[in-house]
């Protein structure tokens, strides 16, 4: 069956959520948090307060790689004790850069190719990051696997380019909106 024109022309105006890079780690303990409040938190943000926030997001709208990215981070032990052996931590991390990568508002120059080179770098910026909130942190790493946009892409074709939101959670694309204004019902737009 095809598709009426309308949709499809809706459809090409379908935005994406930004693109995410995830570091997951082995750590030989808990992580070494500076003050109390992360401690039993299953899901810790990362940022020191607004203005880091605001910088965070005009990288990203102006199409530039992080170069203090917010991170979302998960303490999956903390959360669950089976996750990893006694005394261990399972721990993972992820932030967003963009789909389109014009610049690096770091010093290294990542172009958003993501090879294994650049990776590394990138993963390495957000182990900074959480090294400023957890001291010490990259002193318990055992050992990390990374994830860059195109790799979560790989591992399911649902995260185009890693966006895990499966596209913007805009007002214009919430709801009923979404994926497209009139295909929020339990109906489809094929004939037949």
């Amino acid at each position: 069956a095809e598709l009426p024109d309308q949709l499809l022309a809706d459809l090409r105006r379908f935005q994406w959520d930004f693109a995410t890079f995830k570091v997951d780690w082995a750590l030989d303990g808990p992580v070494p948090w500076r003050t109390e409040g992360p401690v039993g938190a299953g899901t810790v943000h990362l940022a020191d307060g607004f203005d880091e926030l605001t910088r965070f997001t005009a990288q990203i709208a102006m199409r530039q790689v992080p170069d203090r990215p917010f991170t979302v981070f998960g303490q999956m032990t903390t959360a669950d004790a089976t996750r990893s052996p006694l005394g261990t931590e399972s721990a993972w991390a992820y932030t967003h850069v963009p789909r389109e990568i014009t610049g690096d508002a770091g010093e290294e120059g990542l172009t958003g190719a993501w090879s294994p080179g650049e990776q590394e770098i990138m993963a390495d910026r957000m182990e900074r990051q959480v090294e400023r909130f957890a001291p010490g942190f990259r002193g318990r790493i055992l050992a990390r696997r990374v994830l860059a946009p195109g790799t979560l892409q790989s591992l399911d074709r649902n995260l185009d380019t890693g966006a895990i939101n499966g596209g913007t959670t805009a007002v214009h694309q919430q709801l009923v909106f979404r994926p497209v204004p009139g295909t929020g019902r339990p109906e489809t737009p094929v004939a037949g």
